[in-house]
Parts: structure tokens; sequence; C-alpha cells
């Protein structure tokens, strides 16, 4: 920037209006050259006061009066100055009015109006101040509304002031150009109203909760147990300096980890987790092995995820893996000498990652780990059952004796002449107690203000705030140090050398010393130094949030962007949403920033042509990061991050249509019912136009209606349009995939299986990674029932799997599959073997209903062997799970299983009153629990001498049984209808049934049900 140069800044300012009364009254009645001289007297008297008091008249405007205040640098008390400014102008013209009144018979007198906030200040060195934002227009609104004689001020300024003015509060304003009513108060009098290195500063006033931090450490480890400690306090109260104490003083033998999560939390879910892990330094490498290989690698992984380093490929791990991984560390952590793992900064956590604490608790067992969580009070919002623990406590307030000894050690330790200062405070116990008192009873603002009395002098007014205080210390840096703090700022709490080149090189700093700059910062305690090389952090998270909000909005802009420039690299251009997205999403903070710089963009420069492009790879790599999520079954962050993508899209673009699919997805596989059908209605919005986006919203309500079970649905009103656009292939999947479900609804497996494999056809042409592993899943789970041969099917679970090892919640139906499908053709063992796979899997990954489905097939198993009787109760565990989930109908279905193993241990007589039992109790029953019940109650009936019932029930089983062409459940009942016959005396229909039995379980290649088919058919045979 060339010198004399403008130079626009986004400050905190306080803006003051005077407007003198009956002006054009005043003009009309004196002569212009009196007038001038009237006028005169009256800026004299209003600018005296405002530079008295340290204010620059921004312009003249009539007879009216601007003024700020924090040009060109802040001070804690700009608000009081303001308003002592406003007071004495109002003064000086009522003197003035006093001197006219008797000689010229003019009264005189004003009103003023006092605002405070965010403004853009461009001031050119020996021109024209200029101040821009709605504090401006704020204060001149207020300024009309005062009465004659009147400050009027509004709620900042009144929260600043309110300790040295007496204030009294008007009714709600409604102010010309207010979209709201203005709070505001009426000033009556001004008179008074009702990060650094710790080690030398002792703890004060806490004995009572490091007491119970040793005490739970103590009980970790005396019962080998999981304690968990919540410590909660308002920011600057002394959490982490009372922690970091308590660890301090922890034996040798003790391992402390410490990750601290971020002021912002999309795709950073896991950063603390990161940060425990890089916290065990070269004690990492001794760890791993004592890993399992999928937890390893979980946890390297996670640590990839970093903006710094390279992009990962493949599948992530899920949810629910990454928290076993989380688990197992814990577990090796505390079996080699008690553990203590610190959570920090949780009110900016995710719940996913609060899910996954939550989940520690509960799970570490017979090992010494102390889990202490650090928040704010805020967290209580999220998680209200934290509050309410025993070993739950909040930092209260220091007393006034703990605040004045907290001073005055302060002074001696941290401050510049600290011998000097440290003296006055001894000599005057007066000033000790007016800075320990502004404090608030909080070690920050006490530690804050006394650098601020050391930098301006004991005659510093007492700052009210800490935002005024912090306010104060970064206008007091020098240009090159500011710069350097905003550009930290940018980059987050903790930032790096690297990060901080990359920037400078965006933006230069006119030929400034970097590391120098850095260097004097870490003097003046801005930021100290990381745990990493290279690597730094801000002194106090308030710090980096006042820094990064006085920061021009258009150099965040382009800071961000640079920022994620960096981490994409030269691939991180891009001219679709979705082309991309799955790589980039691998780096959360890529996300942040290009997110953070669109919509800065467009606050402050919409008609930017960049603007467009810029939005489409902010939109792209939200779309990406929620696609991983969605994979992961991490629904609530997959919701967020699509909604905010689908948000930045503007109406009328294509991929409205993709977000659509994708978010009602979500919103239905967390079963909420509304959210799928607001996403249609926002796509039908955005794309009204659009014959195809019309089209899959469509198809997408008809297969909400077959999972919500609202009403029949039907495809083929769909077919006919999607004919004469052959090209769609998305809507060509979507609605392949509708037919599937109906199909099944039907108990037309086939019909659904062929319908399925034309969706992965239709997603493999789209390229569509996210719609081809949800459609292979589907079609993988549907092998179990399709007339598809076992041999394809376990052919088909063998590639899928594959696919799917990194994630084992994706992996365990197909294992579910492999297994039923396995045990069927007659390998028994290595059923059990992938059984006992799923179920740890389902175990370590608190999968319920996973679980389930392995015991439904576990209890098929013991059937094919003739355990009947741990069969039936395998069958009976399943169907109480499936209650319990709410999902009668398959639980039904279970509780039939369970009867047929009874009639095979020959227990007739229970059967019969179970089935009476399930026929009593009603409710809907599945195509295929409708059909077990008829073959089952008609091997009762003929068993009891019903032959007549018997015959009635068999005919209306295979009626029903003509409409499905699952060859195993075709075989099953065929050979219940066998038995059937046979008890009822009928030879011929007896053996029919069981050759076509045999036919349908041959077409499968069930082996194990076709020998007990024909083995029962040998000891039927006459002799």
């Amino acid at each position: 920037m060339s010198a004399g140069a403008a130079r626009p800044a986004r400050r905190n300012v306080v803006v003051v209006f005077i407007d003198l009364v009956g002006s054009t009254e005043l003009a009309e009645r004196l002569d212009p050259e009196l007038l001038r001289d009237v006028l005169d007297r009256y800026y004299r008297a209003c600018t005296s006061g405002i530079e008295e008091h340290g204010g620059v008249v921004e312009k003249y405007i009539g007879d009216a009066i601007m003024a700020a205040f924090g040009i060109p640098a802040g001070r804690e008390d700009d608000a009081l100055r303001a308003v002592r400014a406003a007071h004495a102008a109002l003064q000086r013209v009522r003197e003035l009015s006093q001197d006219l009144a008797p000689t010229h018979g003019i009264r005189l007198d004003v009103h003023c109006g006092v605002s405070a906030g965010e403004a853009v200040v461009i001031a050119t060195p020996g021109a024209d101040l200029r101040v821009i934002g709605d504090t401006v227009n704020t204060a001149a609104r207020l300024q009309s509304a005062a009465g004659v004689g009147e400050i009027l001020v509004g709620d900042e300024v009144a929260r600043m002031v309110r300790a040295q003015a007496r204030l009294e509060p008007v009714p709600p304003l409604t102010l010309k150009g207010k979209s709201h009513p203005v709070r505001a108060w009426r000033v009556t009098s001004l008179e008074p109203g009702t990060g650094h290195d710790d080690a030398p500063i002792p703890l004060i006033g806490r004995d009572l909760e490091i007491g119970r931090l040793r005490a739970a450490y103590g009980e970790a480890v005396r019962d080998r147990r999981c304690r968990v400690v919540t410590v909660l306090g308002v920011p600057g109260i002394g959490k982490s300096r009372l922690v970091r104490d308590f660890v301090h003083e922890l034996p040798a033998g003790a391992t402390v980890i410490t990750g601290r999560c971020r002021s912002y939390g999309v795709g950073i879910t896991y950063r603390p987790i990161v940060e425990m892990v890089e916290s065990l330094g070269d004690d990492w490498r001794d760890v791993q092995p004592a890993l399992e290989a999928s937890s390893g690698s979980t946890l390297r992984g996670l640590a990839t995820a970093d903006a710094s380093r390279a992009p990962r490929t493949g599948e992530d791990a899920g949810v629910e893996e990454i928290s076993r991984a989380v688990r197992a560390l814990f577990e090796v952590l505390a079996r080699r000498g008690p553990l203590v793992a610190v959570w920090e900064d949780l009110h900016w956590a995710e719940p996913t990652l609060l899910d996954l604490i939550d989940d520690l608790a509960a799970w570490l067992a017979d090992v010494p780990v102390l889990v202490v969580r650090v928040a704010r009070p805020e967290l209580l919002e999220a998680r209200p059952a934290w509050g309410e623990e025993a070993a739950a406590f909040e930092l209260g307030a220091l007393d006034a004796a703990q605040m004045t000894r907290l001073v005055t050690e302060l002074a001696a330790h941290r401050l510049p002449d600290a011998e000097v200062v440290a003296h006055d405070l001894a000599a005057g116990p007066a000033l000790c107690l007016r800075v320990a008192g502004s404090s608030d009873g909080n070690p920050l603002f006490a530690e804050l203000l006394l650098e601020t009395l050391a930098e301006e002098g004991e005659d510093a007014p007492l700052p009210p705030t800490i935002q005024a205080l912090l306010g104060a210390r970064l206008d007091r840096l020098d240009e090159g140090e500011r710069d350097v703090l905003e550009r930290a700022a940018t980059i987050g709490h903790v930032f790096t050398r690297d990060q901080l080149g990359v920037l400078c090189a965006a933006d230069p700093l006119a030929g400034l010393d970097v590391d120098e700059l850095l260097g004097r910062l870490i003097r003046t305690r801005m930021v100290r130094r990381g745990e990493a090389p290279e690597s730094f952090r801000f002194a106090q998270t308030l710090t980096r949030d006042t820094v990064y909000a006085m920061t021009r909005k258009d150099l965040r802009a382009t800071w961000h962007l640079a920022l994620a420039d960096r981490i994409a690299g030269p691939a991180g251009a891009g001219d679709a949403v979705s082309s991309r997205a799955g790589e980039e999403s691998s780096h959360g903070d890529l996300t942040h920033h290009l997110e953070t710089a669109c919509l800065l963009k467009r606050e402050v420069r919409p008609d930017d042509p960049m603007l467009p492009a810029l939005t489409e790879r902010a939109a792209r790599a939200l779309v990406g990061e929620g696609t991983q999520a969605l994979h992961r079954k991490d629904l609530p962050a997959a919701i967020a991050l699509l909604e905010r993508g689908r948000d930045l899209l503007p109406a009328g673009h294509a991929e409205h249509r993709v977000l659509a699919v994708r978010i009602c997805d979500a919103g239905l596989a967390r079963g909420e019912a509304d959210r799928p059908y607001d996403a249609l209605d926002v796509a039908e919005r955005m794309l009204p136009d659009d014959r195809r986006n019309r089209l899959i919203c469509a198809i997408q309500r008809e297969t909400l209606a077959v999972r919500f079970g609202t009403r029949p649905a039907s495809g083929e009103p769909f077919r006919e349009l999607l004919a004469d656009d052959p090209g769609d292939d998305l809507g060509w999947c979507r609605f392949h995939h509708l037919e599937a479900l109906v199909r099944v609804g039907e108990g037309r497996f086939g019909a659904a299986e062929a319908a399925l494999r034309d969706a992965l056809a239709r997603a493999r042409s789209l390229g569509d990674r996210y719609e081809e592993n949800r459609l292979l899943s589907g079609l993988c789970e549907l092998a179990q029932w399709s007339p598809t041969p076992l041999a394809e099917g376990l052919s088909l679970c063998v590639g899928v799997s594959a696919r799917f090892r990194a994630d084992r919640a994706m992996l365990l139906p197909v294992l579910v599959t492999e297994a039923r499908l396995l045990a069927l053709a007659g390998y028994v063992t290595s059923a059990r073997a992938v059984l006992d796979k799923a179920d740890r899997y389902a175990g370590d990954l608190h999968l319920d209903l996973a679980a389930t489905a392995a015991l439904q097939v576990r209890g098929l198993v013991e059937s094919l062997v003739d355990r009947h009787s741990e069969a039936e109760a395998l069958f009976r565990r399943a169907a109480a799970d499936l209650h319990r989930a709410g999902q009668s109908e398959p639980a039904r279905t279970l509780e039939l299983y369970a009867v047929r193993e009874l009639l095979r241990q020959g227990r007739h007589a229970e059967a019969a009153g179970e089935l009476d039992r399930l026929r009593a109790a009603g409710g809907r029953l599945q195509t295929r629990g409708e059909l077990t019940l008829l073959a089952l109650s008609a091997r009762v009936a003929a068993l009891d001498g019903g032959h007549g019932v018997a015959g009635d029930l068999a005919a209306r089983a295979e009626e029903l049984l003509a409409r499905t062409d699952d060859p195993c459940l075709r075989g099953d009942v065929l050979a219940d209808l066998a038995v059937a016959h046979r008890a009822a005396g009928r030879p011929g229909p007896a053996a029919l049934a069981a050759t076509r039995a045999l036919r349908d379980y041959a077409a499968k290649g069930a082996e194990l049900p076709a020998r007990r088919v024909r083995r029962w058919t040998e000891e039927e045979r006459p002799s």
C-alpha cells in the first residue's frame, strides 16, 4: 500500500451523535452572520469535550456533530469516554446558552445518542476520517429519539458503563431503518452506579477442587476402574490451570494424554483424539504393537485427516469403529499404568465426540483411567446430565482476599517492571482492591487488567468487560504484530509457522520479519509455543476470537481461501460439486476455510466475479464431507454438512437434486419422519422447472411411503416417464431401488434382485460410489432370499466384504448373509466362525440390531444340525430383541420359527398352545410369517386329528406360496406341508410336497435343509 493511501480497518468503535435542538427556528430569526458566530461557538463547545476525552470528530452534518472513540487506537474505557464527552458537550452548550441569553436572547440545548459496535474505519493521513457501519446509523437514530438535554445509549454502551454511570431504561425504541425495536437507556448522571507459564504463581483458592481431582484419581487407581470428572467454568476462570496443576503432580508412572476441541466443528470431530495420540510422542511406537491391526489403522487414519497431511484414499472407518479404536487405545495405555485423559474445551465438541466420551465412560472396565472433561457451562445445554453427576463441579469466582493475593502474585511475576508495580500494589492496598474487584473473581480478567495498567499507568480506568480489555491490548500492538495476529487468528487457536508463511505470501507483510514478530508476541504473552515443532497457540482463546472478529472480512476471506488452496493443492479446482467431494472431504479444515471464505465474500463482495466458482468449491467440499459422514453412519454430521452445502448453492443449481436424495436418505436412516419430506420440498423450490428433479422427488416420496408403511406404493407410473429420458442415471437408479422395495413387499425376491442389479448398473454409469455402496449392501442381503444360487451369493459376499473391509458397520450385514448362505450350503463350521466374527464386531461397535440378525442366523445353523432346543432358545432371544426395538412383524416371524423347533422336538401340545397365543395376539405378519403360520397350523391340526382343517390350511398355504420365489422359504413351507399331509393320511400329496421342496432347495443349492427332507422321506417310506 502506497504512503498516504487510505487503509480500511475493522474496529470496535463508539460513535456519538450530538445535535442542536431548534436549529431551524434559530436560523429563521437570526442574521446569517450572527448565526454563523453562534454555531462556531456551539461547535467549539461540543468538540472541546470530545477532544478532551480522546474522541475524534468524524464529520459535521449541518448543526449535528458525529464523533468516534476507539480511533486510531482503542481503549478499554472508550464507551465511558464517549458518554462523558456527550455529557461535557451538553453541559458546555448549556453554559454557552447562559452566556448568550442575556445579550442575544438565545437559548441552546442539545440531544445525544451513543452506540458501540463494529465498523470499518478508513483513515487517510492528513485527510478525512470515515467510519462506516450500522453502529453509525444506530447512534444517529438514538440521538433523534432523545429528548431535549438527554443522552440515550444503546445496549452495548450501557453494559460497558453501568458501573461508572447511572442509567435508566427507556421503552424499546422503534427506530427508522431498524427491523427490530432497539433497547436503550437514558444517562441520568455520571456518578457510579450500584496464558502464560503459571509455574511461579501458586494455585490460589482451588484447594477443594484439586482435592476432588486427586480423590478421583486415587479411586481409579485403587479400584482399577474408570472415573470421570467434569470441570466447568466461565472463560478465564482457571479450568485449564487447575487441571494442569493436578497433572503436574501425578506420579511418574501415570500417563497423561490431552486433546482440545477447536472453536469450529465441521469435519474436525476427532481432532482431539489425534492430539491425544500425538501427545504420546515416542511412546506411540511402543503402544502400536499392543493394539489390534484395525484399531491401529483407524487411529493412524484419523491422524492423516489433519489438514497438514496428504489426503487419504479408500473407505473411512465408521463412527463405531473409531469409538472402538479409542477404547482399545485407552485400555492398552491403562494396562501399562494409570491413565489420565483430559478433554479440553468440550463446549466446542460435536455431538459425535460427546457420544464417544460417554461410550468410554460406560465401557472401560478393570483399568485405572481418569477422564477429565473440561468445558464452559454452555456444554450443559447439550449434555445436562454431565452437570448432575456427583464428580462434576464448576469453578466459581475467587473471593476478594483470594483475588488480592492473586493480583499481588501476578504483578510480581507477570508484568514488565514487576518489582515496581508489585511494590506499588503492596504499598497501596486500595489499588490492589480496585484491581481485584474489577476482575469479578476471574483470574484472566485480573491478568489482562494488570498488563493494561503496566502499559498505561496506574491512572488507567478499570475496564468493565474483558472485551474492552482485549481490544485495548490488541490496539497497543504495532502494525506488524497486529498483522501477524490477524493471520494467525484466521488459521485458528493453534497455528504453525508454515501456515503463517502461506498467508504472508498471499498478502505480504511489507518485508517484516515474521519470526521476529512472533518472538515479540510471545514476550507480550499474546501467543505461546505449541507442543509440536514450529507450532504456536494463542495464550487465551478469547484473544484469538477478538482478533478474528476485528479483522476485516475481505482479508479473512482472502486468507481462508489461501489456506484452502494450500490444503487442496493443485487438485483444488473442480467443476462439479460431487466429482472430487470424497477426496476433499478428508480434510475438515479445507471445508471450514472454503465455507467461511464463501460466506465472507457473500457479505462484503457479493459482486466478486470469482464468487460463483468459490461457492461451487465450498459446496463441493461440504457435500463430499457430508457424504463421507453418511458412509460411516455419522448421521447428525451428514445431515448438517449436506444441508449447509445445499444452503450455499443458488436456486437453479442442478446439485439440489442429488442433495435432496442424500438428505432424504440420512433423515430416513435416523428415523426422522419430517426431514426427508422437507428435503424434497426444498429441492422442488430450488429447481421448480427441472423435469428430472420433479421426477426424482416423486420417486423418493413413493419410497418413503414404502419405508414408513403409510400407503400402498408403486413404481410403475414412473417407468413411462423415465423412458423419455434414458440418460437420467440417478432417476433410473432410484426408480429401480423403489421397484425392488415394492417387490420385496410382494415376496418377489428374484424380481427385487433384478431391480437392484439394474439400479447398480445405473449407479456405476453415474459414477456415484455412495449409490453403488448402498445398492451393493442391499443386493448382498437380498441374496439370502432370492433365487440366486448360494455359490453366486457367497461370491458376492466376498467381493462386498473386500470393499467394506475398512468399515465394520457396513461389513456386518454382509457377514450375517455370508454365514446364512454357508450354513445352507452345509459349511456349518465356517458359518459359525463367520458368526463369531459378526458377534465380535457387533459387540465392539454396539450395533444391537446387527447382533440380533447374527443371533437369528445362529438359530438357523443350530436347527440345520438338529440342535432344536438350542435353536428354539436362539429364535426366542432374537424375537425378544426385535420386540424391544419396535420391529414386531419380524419378531413374530421368529416366534413362529421357535414353534417349528418345538414341533421338531416332538413337543406338539406346547407348539399348539404357542400358535393359539400368537393368533390371539393378532398384528400384521410378513409374507414369510403368514406362510409359516399356515404350514405349522396345518401340521398341528393333522397331528390332533383335524384332517379336514389341515387340508384347508394346506390349500391356503399353497395358494399364498405361489406369490413368493424365495426358494428356501418355499422349501421350508412345503416340507412342513409334507409332514401335515402324511399325518392326515395323504401319502400322495405328502410325497409331492417333499419332492417340490427338494426341487426348491436344489435350485438354491441349500444342501442341509434338502438333506433333512431326504432323511424324512426315507424314514416315512414303507419298509
